[in-house]
């Protein structure tokens, strides 16, 4: 896309929100007060329809009352012919009889259509009660019918029944429109249609809320139904066939038998409708002339973009670069590493090397260890800039942190005239709530740069902890040194990245010069802080506060305590690692997946250490068809990421769309050099079990056999 056609774009988008902004804001202002005017519209024409339909009610009961009093002044013999001529007078009744209590229909001006169940209704007993009372509609073979029942003065068990047609009350009310197509409706005490303008409404007795019971469709109408059965006076809206329709209704004034009327208007036939129109118009204009102003302006903005999109275009090529190389170098360096690492773990746990073998082993495996750091160093800090780190927390047992940061730094020790203290505070959680490994990282890197930068002297380490609430604590610590100090000129400078103070002073101190760039990122994102005071040539010290999740009230009590004071420690990397007690694993057979020959050498040794049988493969094609044959069968797979022409991504899905037992089921675990990638959901969104990065943890490596290859005790 050009970059006017860019401009022209943010020109067009700005006034559109601005144009949309105003014209619905409007649109929803007036369409408020148009509301309440539609509603108060509505109602007004409830209280002219219900004057009306209560006023034929009256009439209705006013001629049945004639017949009634026409009938209580003849004798019995004389009511067959006071009833003809009543029907000849009273043209709307369509039947006219008088209803015995024992014997039904005794006298009739015509064969009247009342079937004998409908004695038993509610309005009949309210009649032999003393009132005249119409019935709802009842749909009989000719037609529909409602009926008016009066009992006469003199004849306690005998009433005056007169029909009339089911139609009558919906030719009432079709005589007044609402809008264009707006109607009025009538309902009967239990929610059925009685009277409407549309005539199938009548015959079926349509009821909405037990239409609703079977369709969801009509939820909306039925609950304002519900509202007109309960006798409320008010409005609703809801909507059918997709057109929003407004309700008002209230109770038929002059009906005593639960009656009520509506009116449903479609909101689109609103004499209002043409506002909103009106404002939308208003805005298709705004907004066609803001395509013309922004085509007018772009041409001035155009030089501007053009140099901005030239910017934005070399630093994402200088980004992916970064990436690329970031990647490449995490996996090339880290490759090596698992081989250096790897196998010295392996050779350190034989007890027949000499002394000064195992110490050059050591030697070998710390040294591998730093390289590692370096790596981890540079690879975190790209993290940091793209966002991309997060912290992933767990619970985890402070005193062996704290024990496995001094295994780690009393290393550094050698050949120096330092004295280490450490002073852990005896009343400290025992367990808390946080990412232990970055936690690690925040102490690691303290004490290191205080080793660093000592030659002699006294390091010293002090932790302790303060509640801030029932689920945190607040984890502060200091790392003091008797090193060469910080200059007050290097002190702005001292959180930099790829930086090293005093470098002329420092030019043979080792490092990155991003250990405390990472160190003041990770304090942050623990929602904490960092603080430094330094005098030159005196010493340092860093102060820490970083926020971590309260479990219990256990602490790591005095004894614990003292035995870090004291360094009664154990060394976890190259004593306990002997020790490691390694499950019986002999009844398995694992398959390694790696394109690098020494890789696989490391793999298999450290595997074979459990006693399981261990095949190779050099390739993703090659594991493939190994578990596509099906034999020999495997407990696990244990799969190189990063390999040429099939990689483990792609190795893992296909073996996956194997659609076997076999195949959807093995345990298929990562193993990869490349940490810049190294997020252990990503492998376990694309089919990998569990993750394993290089070079191998031999605890990560052991709690994995111990999850996903059940084993027996040795």
């Amino acid at each position: 896309m050009s970059i006017r056609l860019r401009s022209i774009l943010v020109i067009i988008l700005t006034n559109l929100l601005i144009i949309f902004f105003s014209v619905f804001s409007g649109i929803f202002f007036i369409g408020e007060n148009i509301r309440r005017s539609q509603e108060t519209e509505l109602m007004v024409v409830s209280d002219i329809a219900d004057h009306f339909i209560s006023s034929e009610i009256e009439n209705l009961r006013l001629r049945v009352s004639m017949i009634i009093s026409s009938l209580n002044q003849a004798n019995s013999s004389q009511w067959q012919e006071i009833l003809l001529s009543q029907k000849l007078e009273h043209g709307v009744f369509t039947g006219i009889a008088i209803l015995d209590r024992e014997e039904g229909i005794i006298v009739s001006c015509e064969e009247i259509q009342f079937p004998m169940e409908i004695t038993r209704e509610d309005f009949i007993s309210i009649a032999y009660g003393g009132e005249i009372t119409f019935s709802s509609t009842y749909p009989l073979q000719t037609g529909i019918l409602s009926y008016i029942a009066g009992p006469l003065s003199d004849e306690n068990d005998k009433l005056l029944i007169v029909s009339l047609s089911g139609m009558y009350f919906s030719d009432l009310v079709s005589t007044i429109t609402i809008w264009d197509t707006g109607h009025i409706f009538m309902t009967d005490h239990e929610g059925n249609i009685i009277a409407n303008i549309r005539e199938n409404w009548v015959q079926s007795r349509l009821n909405f809320m037990r239409m609703a019971e079977r369709d969801s469709a009509y939820s909306e109408v039925a609950s304002v139904l519900r509202r007109v059965v309960d006798q409320e006076t008010g409005t609703g809206y809801f909507s059918t066939d997709g057109v929003p329709r407004l309700c008002s209704f209230r109770p038929i004034s002059g009906s005593n038998e639960g009656w009520s009327m509506g009116i449903i208007a479609p909101l689109p036939e609103s004499p209002f409708r043409d506002i909103d129109r009106g404002l939308l118009i208003v805005g298709f204009v705004a907004i066609i002339l803001s395509i013309v102003a922004a085509g007018i302006a772009s041409a001035y903005v155009k030089k501007p973009f053009l140099e901005i999109a030239s910017l934005k275009e070399e630093a994402e090529r200088s980004s992916m670069y970064k990436s690329n190389f970031l990647a490449n170098m995490s996996h090339e360096m880290r490759t090596p590493l698992n081989v250096i690492v790897g196998l010295t773990d392996l050779r350190m746990e034989d007890r027949d090397l000499s002394e000064s073998v195992h110490g050059d082993l050591q030697k070998i495996n710390s040294a591998g260890e730093l390289l590692l750091g370096i790596v981890n160093d540079v690879l975190d800090i790209s993290k940091i800039e793209a966002g991309k780190l997060e912290l992933m927390p767990e619970i985890y047992n402070t005193a062996e942190m704290f024990n496995d940061i001094i295994t780690l730094n009393m290393a550094r020790m050698e050949g120096r005239k330092i004295q280490f203290l450490a002073d852990i505070n005896e009343d400290f959680p025992r367990e808390l709530y946080g990412d232990e490994l970055r936690v690690k990282q925040i102490f690691n890197n303290l004490l290191s740069n205080a080793f660093k930068y000592s030659k002699e002297g006294v390091i010293k380490l002090i932790v302790s902890s303060s509640p801030i609430d029932l689920n945190r604590i607040m984890l502060n610590a200091t790392v003091s040194d008797t090193g060469i100090g910080i200059r007050e000129e290097d002190m702005a400078k001292l959180f930099s990245e790829y930086n090293q103070v005093d470098t002329k002073a420092n030019r043979k101190i080792e490092g990155t010069g991003l250990g405390l760039a990472i160190t003041k990122r990770l304090v942050q994102s623990m929602k904490g802080k960092i603080e430094v005071d330094s005098v030159y040539g005196i010493g340092t010290t860093f102060s820490i506060w970083i926020e971590q999740g309260h479990v219990s009230d256990s602490i790591i009590g005095r004894e614990t305590a003292e035995k870090i004071r004291n360094f009664n420690f154990i060394n976890k990397k190259f004593n306990s690692a002997s020790r490691l007690a390694r499950s019986d694993l002999s009844h398995a057979r694992v398959l390694v997946v790696d394109d690098f020959q020494t890789n696989l050498d490391v793999a298999s040794g450290l595997l074979k250490k459990y006693k399981m049988k261990v095949d190779c493969a050099e390739s993703g094609r090659e594991a493939l068809d190994l578990i596509r044959a099906g034999k020999p069968y495997y407990d696990a797979i244990f799969m190189d990421h990063m390999m040429p022409e099939m990689d483990g991504m792609e190795a893992t899905s296909l073996i996956r769309e194997l659609n076997t037992e076999y195949a959807k089921n093995i345990p298929i675990i990562a193993l990869t050099a490349n940490a810049l990638v190294t997020n252990e959901q990503m492998f376990l969104d694309n089919g990998f079990n569990a993750f394993i990065s290089k070079p191998i943890d031999l605890f990560r490596l052991d709690s994995v056999l111990k999850k996903w290859i059940p084993g027996k005790n040795p």
